[in-house]
């Protein structure tokens, strides 16, 4: 996609948004010409582990003894 600078400015946000999504958006400028894009996706926290963790037990209860457990470490 092909664009000025006073419209890239305007619509950053569904530049961005193109650019997330995989397309490059050149913008022109008087002195040349940028391109917008994306250099890599970021994996979140919560994606990141998916499907490398496996429960082996029942998780849903507390696993040590109120006896065992130390809060003042």
């Amino acid at each position: 996609m092909v664009t000025n600078t006073r419209q890239f400015l305007r619509d950053f946000a569904a530049f961005k948004a193109k650019a997330r999504s995989g397309e490059m958006v050149r913008v022109q400028d008087k002195e040349g010409e940028f391109l917008f894009t994306v250099v890599k996706t970021r994996k979140s926290l919560l994606g990141a582990a998916k499907g490398k963790i496996t429960f082996h037990a029942d998780i849903t209860a507390p696993t040590l003894s109120n006896d065992d457990w130390k809060p003042s470490l």
